[in-house]
């Protein structure tokens, strides 16, 4: 009897046993494959949560576990940092990189800890998603590009563990809680009045001006606490706002303020009257004017049987397909060129491409110092570099870098304007010496500036900052043509596929090409680094391999 009662009671605990074991093999399972990785004994960056969304922008879905080691975050964004941010931001992140004599305003100076664009109070270090942001959607108006395209939001915020090293702040301080955005009133006459009447008030004009244009009397006499000098932004241009122009966006700039500029934060205005300002403000925005354009696209060249000309009015190119690219203004101003589009032809002779980009004034002379040229220039990448893969080895979109040499076809209207005119001089003094009749036997002027140019295109390679070499005139390989009419540029290069330099780009490649554009505003006085610029793109040959 003693014995079956054991054996009963065996049978039961194991029956029991079976069962805890079950039920654990279960929780095992949900948290393996069903809790967010968030749940599990992983630690994600500060500020961030795997799944969350962010206004604005998505975060990313998935991070491999490798990164969440912080070492291996900073090695790795240290790694892409002096890769793609250092010529800008400078090596210990004060913001003096090779480029910086280029730009205005100048890079950020990571070692203070203070960032202009956040989600927290003013004073406050950034959420670690406000430094995503920045780098994911880019600064508009500004040098700083967009990088969506370029990084993965792994190495997005491997770079954010690594810039957090530049400042001791980081390691003694926390940001403050987040900024709560509310649900705005109603837009009607009452709210616009009482927020013109407080950006009034509140002496926005002073640095905005009264028609919110940037030119405020006080708009030139502004410094930042780097002393740099500040930049007044055009407010009804909404290419021009750096965390977007909708109501809630102005409403978190007037609260949160850009720390370190004189743009203070408004807090001391009721949330009422905040949202009442913004109102006003985002009344004002021309949202019908905002022109956006991919930073990094794929180009493609379409194949023609037809004879390719360089008259960039040539019926050839209504058919062309077309794309639109995003430049960056290496120097803020008030309307700059941020966009130009691209026409590519092919056939068994030659390339061609066609640019065209809106300028309300053509700048065609600069035969006096204070004169100023329109130009553009194309830059490819030579070498078979894949953008963005082996450890991003492509060279640096900006003149390139050392060991990793670019070839530049630049077309200026100044060379072109002196090229027909010498043309026209040519026909109309045929037969007559006019050097002695009018110039007394000195040298023409005409002749003066360039005897020997005969294109408005000169071929140049650079390997970085400096570097820039025209190529030997017997090596000159390059057509071009330019166009002006109703406030556009139409702008066409065309060579022979056929090479003369080792230096020159090569079009009979498998893999894409990278390419990149720069466009010189005479209006606002563009010289050499001063212009906006566009970053690498992939262009597609006809017989390109589209799997890379």
């Amino acid at each position: 009897m003693e014995m079956k009662r054991i054996t009963h009671f065996r049978r039961k605990f194991q029956a029991f046993d079976r069962y805890i074991n079950h039920q654990l093999f279960l929780i095992v399972l949900m948290v393996v494959f069903v809790l967010p990785p968030a749940v599990c004994a992983q630690k994600v960056p500060d500020g961030y949560a795997i799944g969350e969304r962010f206004e604005g922008f998505d975060t990313p879905k998935e991070i491999s576990p490798k990164v969440f080691s912080k070492a291996n975050r900073i090695g790795k964004g240290r790694t892409i940092y002096k890769h793609m941010c250092i010529y800008c931001h400078g090596a210990d992140g004060n913001g003096g990189g090779k480029a910086t004599a280029y730009l205005f305003p100048w890079p950020r100076d990571f070692r203070s800890g203070i960032f202009k664009y956040r989600s927290t109070p003013s004073g406050s270090l950034p959420l670690d998603k406000d430094i995503y942001r920045t780098i994911k959607n880019g600064v508009p108006g500004t040098a700083m590009p967009a990088w969506v395209d370029s990084l993965t939001d792994e190495e997005i915020w491997s770079v954010i563990e690594y810039i957090k090293t530049f400042s001791g702040r980081f390691k003694i301080d926390k940001p403050k809680l987040p900024i709560v955005i509310g649900s705005p009133p109603n837009t009607n006459e009452e709210i616009l009045k009482k927020g013109q009447n407080l950006f009034s008030a509140s002496q926005c004009n002073q640095c905005h001006g009264t028609d919110l244009k940037g030119d405020g009397p006080l708009a030139d006499d502004l410094f930042d606490i780097w002393e740099h000098r500040a930049f007044v932004y055009d407010l009804t241009d909404p290419n021009n706002f750096k965390g977007g122009f909708d109501i809630k966006s102005i409403y978190l700039s007037l609260t949160s303020g850009i720390d370190g500029t004189p743009m203070k934060d408004y807090t001391g205005l009721s949330d009422a009257d905040r949202w009442a300002l913004s109102a006003f403000v985002e009344s004002k925005v021309k949202k019908e004017n905002y022109k956006k354009a991919k930073y990094e696209d794929t180009l493609a060249v379409t194949r023609v049987e037809n004879e390719i000309s360089i008259d960039p009015k040539d019926s050839l190119w209504k058919d062309i397909p077309s794309k639109v690219v995003h430049l960056l203004p290496l120097n803020s101003r008030k309307r700059p060129i941020v966009r130009v589009k691209f026409q590519g032809v092919i056939n068994e002779e030659a390339i061609a491409f066609h640019l065209e980009w809106e300028d309300e004034t053509p700048n065609k002379s600069s035969s006096r110092h204070e004169d100023f040229k329109d130009a553009v220039a194309i830059e490819f990448a030579l070498g078979d570099v894949v953008l963005h893969e082996h450890g991003h080895n492509e060279p640096f979109f900006g003149m390139g870098n050392r060991g990793k040499v670019v070839n530049i076809w630049q077309w200026r209207a100044d060379w072109q304007q002196d090229i027909e005119t010498k043309e026209e001089l040519e026909y109309a003094t045929e037969d007559m010496d006019m050097d002695g009749m009018i110039f007394g036997g000195e040298v023409n002027p005409i002749d003066s500036i360039n005897p020997f140019r005969e294109q408005p295109v000169e071929e140049m390679n650079a390997e970085g900052f400096g570097t820039l070499t025209p190529q030997p005139l017997t090596k000159q390989n390059v057509e071009g043509k330019g166009i002006w009419e109703d406030g556009k540029w139409k702008v066409t290069f065309y060579r022979p596929l056929d090479s003369l330099n080792k230096w020159d780009i090569k079009f009979d490649r498998k893999v894409p090409i990278l390419v990149a554009f720069a466009i010189w505003d005479g209006e606002y006085r563009d010289i050499d680094g001063r212009k906006t610029v566009a970053m690498w793109q992939k262009l597609f040959l006809p017989e390109t391999d589209v799997s890379k």
